[in-house]
């Protein structure tokens, strides 16, 4: 699965993936204004393939980002991960995939919001209690 690829690159997937998920674009957009292949880009972004750094410049660009603060944000939490694993510490890889509401879109913030609040089987809020 990701672990077939460098952490650097593993990094850098999980990196880019939050910047392109902020900017609200889809992976076909992204694919399209980096000119890299769909299915290239999808390899990259799941960890199956090497993201080079040719890679890194073209999707930093296409999301709007300078390409060397996104390479500086991969080197630390590439450094935090191996220091963290020298440590025994497990991965924070893991966490990092695991929403959090600075990484959801407001649509599922707003499905977290009103999760709490649903009951499925009336398919709307629950009355108040009495």
């Amino acid at each position: 699965m990701r672990n077939d690829q460098p952490l650097i690159s593993r990094v850098a997937a999980d990196v880019l993936t939050g910047y392109y998920k902020r900017k609200r674009l889809t992976q076909e957009e992204l694919a399209e204004r980096a000119e890299i292949p769909l299915t290239s880009l999808q390899k990259k972004l799941k960890g199956r393939a090497p993201i080079t750094a040719t890679d890194l410049v073209m999707l930093s660009r296409a999301i709007g980002i300078d390409p060397a603060k996104v390479m500086a944000e991969i080197v630390e939490e590439a450094d935090t991960e191996e220091a963290l694993a020298s440590e025994g510490v497990a991965s924070i890889a893991a966490q990092r995939r695991k929403k959090t509401p600075a990484t959801m879109t407001d649509d599922e913030l707003e499905g977290e919001r009103n999760a709490a609040n649903t009951d499925p089987e009336m398919g709307g809020d629950e009355p108040d209690a009495p």
